[in-house]
């Protein structure tokens, strides 16, 4: 998926936000190791139906700020030069009133060795609301979305259904306004059910778009099913 390219100034600023706070708070290290068989990436594959290794990791502060690294393997082509993508994410999460999760971020996608005069690198301002860590909803943001000088919102709905303590399904309906950029929008849907075993987590996922995707990325849009392992740590 082509993306955008912003001024990068609130990453910045963002950031050193997050990594200036008190040396005293206490932080907190978590980070996954996966495999897919397909980068589906809101409903879009990323490596052209090509399997992917992802690698993430996240440091968290008491107060709810933290920053956070990931990356894959990507397929745009011979053109675009770069055969990876590594988002730097600078972001606030809070629980409060015993069941409602906030979680707000900076998310810059970048991609190292694109070619000139190529700049594929972009920001995202994403916003999560999560209720009883089962029901969400998403808002992503961005006035130059995918490289087109225009503005993009992403809506995304999601639930989760535990059977047992291992065992769950997930389950999420999206909108991607792209009007503005190609004159077109397009939804999609997501059902992953996931097996969890230790610190290992087991996906298989079932994605759907609408035609209005395979006209604006051809090739990569439309129906398809994407299976995952990975390592939490």
């Amino acid at each position: 998926m082509t993306p955008f390219t912003p001024n990068c100034r609130g990453a910045a600023v963002l950031a050193a936000a997050v990594f200036a706070a008190p040396a005293a708070q206490a932080l907190d290290f978590s980070g996954s190791a996966a495999l897919t068989s397909d980068y589906v990436f809101r409903g879009i594959s990323q490596t052209q139906g090509n399997a992917a290794p992802q690698l993430g990791a996240r440091l968290v502060l008491d107060s709810g700020f933290y920053g956070a690294l990931w990356g894959s393997s990507v397929d745009y082509g011979d053109a675009a030069g770069s055969d990876a993508e590594v988002d730097l994410v600078a972001g606030w999460n809070r629980t409060f009133a015993g069941r409602w999760n906030l979680d707000v971020n900076l998310t810059r996608f970048t991609y190292p060795g694109t070619r000139a005069p190529l700049n594929l690198d972009y920001n995202e301002v994403i916003a999560t609301l999560a209720l009883d860590q089962r029901w969400w909803l998403l808002l992503g943001w961005s006035e130059n979305v995918l490289a087109s000088g225009e503005r993009g919102i992403y809506t995304e709905v999601g639930a989760k259904f535990p059977l047992g303590d291992r065992f769950r399904f997930e389950t999420v309906a999206a909108h991607y306004d792209l009007d503005d950029a190609y004159g077109a929008s397009y939804s999609r849907a997501q059902l992953s059910a996931i097996y969890t075993l230790g610190n290992v987590d087991l996906r298989a996922s079932g994605h759907w778009t609408s035609d209005s995707a395979e006209r604006i990325f051809p090739g990569v849009a439309g129906s398809r099913f994407e299976a995952a392992a990975s390592w939490n740590f």
